[in-house]
């Protein structure tokens, strides 16, 4: 963030004019050679303009038309582009849905191998041990849903649109409020109801958000299980919570942050348990 105006700046990356090649395009004529035939007309003795003069009008006149032909290209390309971007929207939409269905059937899969694995574990001490276990670390690790009270941080781009994303949430705006609030103590956190666990990846792609590799868009909800009258107090004159405040101030990016009695968070699909073997065993090629 920089000093300009008057003002804090995110940062800003402006492009030079382009005012020669607007010039190129609209004098098609030295003036130099428009004054020369001006002063020949007053005087038939004159003489006959320079070469360089003659050569230099034939230039323009050769990089107009190329300009021409090149703007008269674009045109008719201009449909066909419209028509390969429509098309390249549709098949993601067809793919976005296929992989949601994908993912709840995923999801049943899971419920039913959970179930299975508890039934199974529940007829022996030393299953019931285990499968406590097993809750633990997945509990730990964001593989299990977690309910309780907790913080509810809102942030959203301004109104107004500025430049170079001055006005829009980034991700390293949200990686900061997640990092922050488990800093204060938070145990679980979510963003837009997507859990967020060790592998969770919060990452930008042109201007979307991806948060575990799937788009979210604002308003950006991030959610924090833990003691409110410990985390609200900590959060709030973390560094994080007053850099957002400073941005809302001078850029009108949206920044709340408000307690909740009761947050119910989703298992985070990174760090589902993916494979298991039986207690006492060695891994496989272990001497």
């Amino acid at each position: 963030m920089t000093e300009q105006g008057g003002g804090p700046r995110r940062e800003a990356h402006p492009f030079g004019s382009s005012s020669l090649f607007v010039d190129i395009t609209t004098i098609t004529v030295d003036p130099a050679y428009v004054a020369a035939a001006g002063r020949r007309a007053g005087d038939p003795d004159a003489k006959p303009p320079r070469p360089s003069s003659v050569i230099a009008v034939t230039a323009l006149l050769f990089v107009g038309s190329v300009w021409g032909v090149a703007a008269a290209q674009t045109r008719d390309r201009a449909p066909a582009a419209a028509r390969i971007r429509s098309s390249l929207v549709d098949e993601a939409r067809r793919r976005t849905e296929a992989t949601d269905r994908l993912a709840r059937d995923r999801d049943r899969l899971q419920a039913d191998t959970a179930a299975a694995r508890e039934a199974a574990l529940r007829d022996t001490a030393a299953g019931r041990a285990l499968s406590a276990e097993v809750a633990r670390l997945e509990l730990a690790a964001g593989g299990r849903p977690v309910s309780g009270p907790g913080l509810v941080v809102t942030l959203d781009d301004a109104e107004v649109e500025g430049e170079d994303g001055e006005t829009r949430v980034s991700d390293a705006d949200l990686q900061s409020v997640v990092n922050a609030l488990f800093a204060v103590g938070a145990e679980a956190v979510s963003v837009n109801d997507r859990r967020v666990g060790a592998l969770t990846a919060i990452r930008e792609a042109g201007e979307a958000i991806l948060v575990d590799y799937r788009p979210v868009s604002p308003p950006y909800v991030v959610r924090a299980v833990g003691d409110p009258d410990a985390l609200d107090p900590s959060f709030v004159d973390s560094p994080t919570a007053q850099r957002l405040r400073t941005y809302g101030e001078a850029f009108g990016l949206r920044f709340d942050v408000e307690r909740a009695q009761r947050l119910d968070l989703p298992a985070s699909e990174a760090s589902r348990l993916r494979h298991a073997r039986p207690a006492g065993s060695k891994p496989q090629g272990t001497p």
